[in-house]
């Protein structure tokens, strides 16, 4: 991240605009960097090297839940992992729709956490953007027991857990990033209230369908608004907490 950056986004889909090349320089031009992540390994081979020259694109190589039907689609992932730095959308979904790929989740998960935490390099972490819903305990339990909230950087996005699973996660290190979507409900906001600072970063999980045509103007604006709601939950100013996300960033990326 540069020192004229205004903000950084922790947790998008570059890969699901209409042309992501193009949005990234949008986002450049506007001072806004991206962790962006991938839900498949084709996906993200696919933009590995139209993005490569887009300095303020972080790309994850990633394999969402949704995505996850046997134990055997980890394996694409885990071939690429070695010569990675960023890693997401990985986790798990214990929601009723995806129930019936839960223990193969769990195996995928298991297999991925645990090749992170064997091929971070310790003077530059591996950073995991990490999916849990209606799984935080099973998600923090697969970090802790591969060693990966250990040796890796483990971000929780949009995390909904209980506040007894928070504090877990907190003590292990995990970042949180948040969104608009969860700073909508009271749970999300209290959190953002309570956390500490130096683990809070933003995020904006968009764009939400594959072809979109929106652009970094429609990226930034909702990490502006969080930016507003969680100054207001932690009685701050704007700045400060502008501030805080950026620093934050800085320091998840070594930058």
């Amino acid at each position: 991240m540069t020192e004229k950056s205004a903000l950084f986004d922790a947790h998008c889909h570059l890969g699901w605009f209409a042309d992501p090349v193009a949005a990234a320089r949008d986002a450049a031009r506007q001072g806004l960097e991206l962790l962006a992540v991938t839900v498949t390994p084709d996906e993200y081979l696919s933009w590995q090297e139209p993005l490569a020259d887009e300095a303020n694109v972080s790309l994850a190589a990633g394999l969402h839940p949704w995505w996850v039907r046997r134990p055997e689609d980890a394996d694409a992932l885990i071939n690429v992992l070695p010569g990675v730095r960023f890693v997401g959308e990985i986790g798990l979904d214990a929601a009723p729709r995806h129930a019936g790929t839960w223990a193969a989740q769990l195996e995928v998960f298991e297999h991925i956490c645990a090749t992170c935490a064997e091929t971070s390099d310790p003077e530059t972490p591996k950073v995991l953007s990490i999916h849990a819903v209606r799984a935080a305990g099973a998600v923090l339990d697969t970090l802790e027991r591969t060693g990966s909230a250990e040796r890796c950087r483990c971000v929780l996005h949009w995390f909904s857990g209980s506040s007894e699973e928070l504090w877990r996660a907190a003590r292990l290190g995990c970042r949180f990033s948040l969104g608009e979507r969860a700073l909508a409900t009271r749970r999300g906001r209290e959190y953002a209230r309570i956390l500490p600072a130096e683990l809070l970063l933003a995020e904006t999980d968009l764009p939400e369908t594959k072809g979109s045509t929106t652009g970094a103007a429609e990226v930034l604006a909702p990490l502006e608004r969080t930016v507003s709601v969680v100054a207001a939950a932690r009685g701050v100013s704007e700045e400060e907490v502008r501030r805080l996300f950026a620093d934050n960033a800085r320091a998840l990326l070594d930058v």
